[in-house]
């Protein structure tokens, strides 16, 4: 049997006006997830179960099979280890997202300095480390906004904001409090030199959240004796996939964003079954969008993946025999809010094993199969379950 995870990251939405009172979800052509609908079971996830905050990593740790609350250490070392960075016991990893502030410096324009092109990112990280090179702290870039920062030794305990929660708002109030927060609002306040002296595109500060120490996760073969591999841009997911001991897999052209290579990371997705049992697919457009608030970027990101990933999906893995694919977001990006809220999410299963429900259509509306509350346990009724 070959197991696929299409995770469709922010894409379950609530009723926009401009669309006739239908979800992004509802009005978008989903003909191939309505397919799906048709001959699998449809249900919920609660991917951020126990009140726990319904970040990214969290929602997808739950997903891929692990517990958060036993396993979660924070978000930054998750990308760290994407990145190749080496966290001793005490070190700590930070997010660091280049931002874009109002001209006064006092309100949140844009989480992502308006997507940061890579090259500019990388320069402005490099002239972060020379600024900070006699401070023992250590920048590292990801992919465009998105970089890593890194404290060795720290002994902090802290209460951090990310900064897509507050776009449009004062920054004053969101920022890090706690044992060790005057050492990390220090830091904020010198890496606005950096930007007062060059020019990074729309970039003129940053912003530093997610923070943790060295995650210890069981061996997801070990878990659910099965190889698997994850296909994603961004490196939170492939941090999760390194710690799992997964095999990474990089698709040319996959940004993170609306841009980003369907087509190919579809069929680097068939392709890895020929080596293993299964696949973490993450695509990152629909929340992307959500945070722009974009609902016409919203309801192409849906389509695209409609016309342009599940087709290959579905015609590659008839190949192999049997399969099973699970479809779901990891939480809602609602364009209307900008930031995630925790709501259970639209699940699709479908494949060998899976008795069709009475469904017809994909959306934040099914009626559910099965409803996992405790977000975790859909990889071992997905992997596990004889028949669903």
């Amino acid at each position: 049997m070959k197991y696929l995870v299409l995770l469709c990251d922010g894409m379950s939405d609530h009723k926009i006006a401009e669309l006739g009172d239908k979800t992004v979800m509802q009005y978008a052509d989903t003909s191939n997830f309505d397919f799906m609908a048709k001959g699998g079971a449809c249900g919920f996830i609660r991917t951020a179960h126990g009140g726990l905050y319904p970040g990214s990593d969290i929602c997808n740790l739950s997903v891929m099979g692990y517990d958060p609350f036993k396993y979660y250490t924070g978000r930054s070392p998750l990308e760290a280890g994407a990145m190749g960075i080496t966290l001793g016991e005490k070190d700590m990893a930070f997010r660091c997202n280049l931002v874009s502030l109002t001209d006064d410096g006092l309100v949140m324009d844009d989480f992502s300095a308006h997507h940061i092109s890579g090259d500019t990112a990388k320069s402005a990280v490099a002239a972060l480390n020379e600024l900070f090179r006699d401070d023992s702290v250590e920048f590292y870039s990801g992919v465009g906004y998105r970089n890593i920062m890194i404290i060795r030794d720290a002994d902090f305990e802290l209460k951090t904001t990310p900064p897509h929660d507050i776009m449009g708002q004062e920054i004053k109030k969101y920022l890090p409090t706690g044992k060790g927060s005057d050492k990390i609002n220090a830091i904020l306040t010198k890496a606005s030199e950096v930007f007062k002296e060059n020019t990074y595109d729309r970039a003129n500060a940053i912003w530093l959240w997610g923070e943790g120490g060295r995650p210890m996760l069981p061996l997801f073969k070990d878990m659910y004796g099965l190889k698997g591999s994850v296909i994603a841009a961004v490196d939170l997911i492939k941090g999760i996939g390194t710690f799992a001991g997964m095999n990474i897999i990089n698709v040319p052209g996959a940004t993170g964003f609306i841009d980003t290579n369907f087509e190919g990371k579809a069929e680097y997705a068939v392709k890895a079954f020929n080596e293993c049992d299964y696949v973490f697919l993450h695509v990152e457009a629909p929340d992307e969008a959500g945070h722009m608030g974009s609902i016409e970027e919203k309801v192409r990101a849906v389509e695209n993946i409609n016309s342009r990933m599940l087709p290959i999906l579905l015609d590659g893995l008839r190949s192999f025999g049997d399969y099973r694919i699970l479809v779901t977001p990891d939480h809602p990006t609602p364009v209307k809010i900008r930031t995630h809220v925790n709501e259970p999410v639209p699940a699709i299963i479908y494949g060998s094993g899976v008795e069709a429900d009475s469904n017809i259509e994909y959306n934040e509306f099914v009626k559910p199969a099965f409803f996992m509350e405790e977000g975790y346990k859909i990889a071992q009724y997905f992997l596990k379950s004889a028949v669903i």
